[in-house]
């Protein structure tokens, strides 16, 4: 035997090894994790289908460029490769290595149970009655929004997380991560010199990101347009009482927001606490009568006991107590992240 064959099969049997405690730690990981804290099927199987999504729409736009960029002629093989949508590329990599920013997963997650704290989509009949506003920024804003919803949700009305929702750094993250594995797929299968790979793909991606605007994401546009009700003075309990079913969860947080005075994404974090004690206080915060956050609070959360408890303690904190307990959600998130790990 070679010393060259007798290499790769020692190489293959560490993989083998390694792809066994790998599995073994999974599972470990697993069965420590409490009941309350694992994922469901469904919510695996969405998470999974939104993360798909997102690196082919990146990668089309990649391979796109790239293809138009190369030297047919040269690179024959490689062009009809980039080229064809049969030929999977960089998600098969991306599977095996999983690269992923633990911010990106949590956001996969929020639109994963946005969507199920909704039960499903709202009818949007407030955003066409705003769209129709004499306001003429509550009008456009609406409108924005409701052209804006139609890319969230599939033709079977499951969730999508269209690349515009997403904070610019996790989209520059995004993009440079698919970028590396269609490197290793021209430099290692096509033999493409590197120089000219790492070449090709960076004015590819330069150009992608310059087309990206962080002020058109889902939540800036739901901001934007809470903020144009308040300043009309529209923002009042009626119309927010009717944002879960009639304009959507987004919504239903910029208002949170503006009356609470805390980030959206403090109040998806309170919004989504299962025991729905977050979600008390923030209602409390916001000065919302008891009969509105109940409203909201039973049709988000449902009427189990332990939402009913907590409920029970709505009129037991007034609004300014509420606004001091919440005082760490309008830290940086970073701090509020470091203060939950040590208290973990």
């Amino acid at each position: 035997m070679s010393d060259t064959r007798r290499s790769t099969e020692l190489d293959g049997a560490a993989r083998l090894v390694a792809s066994a405690r790998a599995r073994l730690a999974g599972a470990a990981a697993e069965l420590r994790l409490p009941e309350r804290d694992r994922l469901t099927e469904w919510q695996r199987r969405t998470i999974s289908s939104l993360l798909a999504r997102l690196v082919r729409s990146v990668e089309d736009d990649l391979r796109s460029a790239l293809a138009a960029g190369l030297d047919e002629t040269a690179h024959e093989a490689l062009h009809a490769a980039l080229s064809s949508a049969r030929v999977e590329i960089a998600q098969p990599l991306l599977d095996a290595a999983s690269p992923w920013d633990p911010a990106l997963i949590a956001l996969l997650l929020r639109r994963t149970e946005e969507h199920r704290l909704q039960k499903g989509s709202a009818d949007h009949s407030l955003l066409v009655e705003f769209a129709g506003s004499g306001d003429e920024a509550i009008g456009g804003e609406a409108m924005a929004l409701l052209v804006a919803q139609s890319g969230r949700l599939d033709g079977f009305q499951e969730p999508l997380l269209p690349r515009t929702e997403l904070p610019a750094e996790l989209e520059h993250g995004l993009v440079w991560t698919i970028a590396a594995a269609l490197r290793r797929y021209m430099v290692g299968t096509h033999e493409l010199p590197p120089p000219l790979a790492d070449a090709a793909l960076a004015g590819a991606a330069g150009a992608l990101l310059a087309r990206y605007d962080e002020g058109e994401t889902f939540e800036a546009q739901a901001l934007r347009l809470a903020r144009s009700l308040d300043a009309a003075g529209n923002l009042d309990d009626r119309l927010i009482a009717r944002m879960p079913g009639e304009a959507g969860l987004p919504l239903l947080l910029a208002a949170l927001s503006v009356r609470a005075g805390l980030p959206a994404e403090a109040c998806w974090e309170l919004v989504a606490d299962p025991g729905a004690r977050g979600a008390v206080l923030l209602l409390r915060a916001a000065g919302l009568s008891r009969d509105t956050a109940g409203a909201i609070l039973f049709e988000l959360h449902g009427d189990a006991e332990s939402v009913l408890a907590e409920f029970d303690r709505f009129d037991g904190v007034d609004a300014a107590d509420a606004i001091s307990l919440l005082s760490l959600w309008r830290a940086d998130p970073a701090y509020r992240a470091a203060v939950a790990s040590l208290a973990a």
